[in-house]
């Protein structure tokens, strides 16, 4: 049976401090294809619309590029039409991109259980209501706690994803800097941050991925201060039509069975979505979707308000 294939995409001399997650794709018998580049950055749509052996390509650049112009979507189609998940990691310094791959190998490397998921949303009854939905959805199928914002606050919440779970889905409003519940959630907020990596994040809501008035959006922080190994969000406005779509996709794809988070949003994306859409995809698009081993254990001990 042939190896996986991966593509990764960095300049020359930032190769190395992705090194651990080169190390980890290879342990798990990935085959790595290096592209370096100095200035432009490679089409990773043209170059993956020509092959049809590739399961996921990651490209690292200037930090200066937006999400939205780097890429047209979460995935590529290949020459086969087949959706393959692309990834965008912008590159801010040696120390912080050692940091993300460090915690994505922690992800790929720990002893796992199933998937478990972190339902996580605004105070708002359209929200709660979704949050309803999606646990229905994955009931008895995927273990799911419920931390949305009228059981739980800002900084408990922080802790609470350190558990170690394997995905956080949030629904509510969201802007570039955070998501509007918890009071208003920040990338700064996550500075106490102390415990496992998520495997993935996804923001169904606004904006997260968007660079309006900030320097790195929330989407992209989230992997660069380590907190997760991927994480996925929109550039632009989005509908809650739309998000609701994905929501429930999304469980019936987890329901279904899906090991990383590529996988997940590439499978899950509704079947007339074309390759440029808002959403993007950041970080590891191969980060695996599983709990840490007592990541459950830990989650069932999160206080949370009667």
């Amino acid at each position: 049976m042939p190896k996986r294939r991966v593509l990764l995409a960095a300049p020359l001399a930032r190769m190395p401090d992705l090194a651990a997650l080169v190390e980890v794709w290879r342990d798990a018998d990935v085959r790595v294809e290096r592209v370096a580049f100095d200035e432009a950055i490679p089409d990773l749509h043209g170059l993956i619309g020509a092959r049809d052996d590739l399961e996921a390509a990651l490209v690292a650049g200037p930090a200066r590029r937006e999400p939205a112009i780097v890429l047209q979507g979460p995935f590529a189609l290949d020459r086969r039409g087949r959706r393959v998940p692309v990834a965008w990691l912008p590159i801010t310094s040696p120390a912080v991109l050692r940091r993300f791959a460090g915690a994505a190998a922690r992800v790929h490397r720990r002893a796992r259980e199933r998937t478990t998921v972190a339902v996580l949303g605004q105070w708002h009854p359209r929200y709660l209501r979704l949050a309803d939905r999606i646990e229905k959805l994955l009931d008895r199928r995927v273990r799911t706690f419920r931390w949305t914002s009228e059981v739980i606050g800002r900084e408990e919440l922080v802790q609470a994803l350190g558990s170690g779970l394997g995905l956080a889905i949030y629904v509510g409003h969201g802007r570039s800097i955070g998501w509007v519940g918890y009071r208003g959630l920040r990338a700064r907020h996550f500075d106490s941050f102390r415990g496992e990596p998520l495997g993935g994040v996804v923001s169904l809501c606004c904006q997260t991925a968007s660079r309006h008035r900030t320097e790195f959006s929330f989407a992209e922080s989230l992997p660069l201060q380590g907190i997760t190994a991927a994480s996925f969000g929109a550039v632009t406005e989005t509908r809650h039509t739309d998000n609701t779509r994905w929501a429930v996709r999304i469980c019936d794809t987890l329901a279904s069975g899906v090991d990383t988070l590529g996988d997940l949003i590439a499978r899950s994306a509704p079947p007339h979505l074309s390759a440029t859409t808002p959403y993007r995809l950041i970080g590891d698009p191969l980060a695996p979707l599983a709990a840490e081993n007592n990541g459950a254990k830990r989650a069932e001990i999160v206080p949370t308000y009667p």
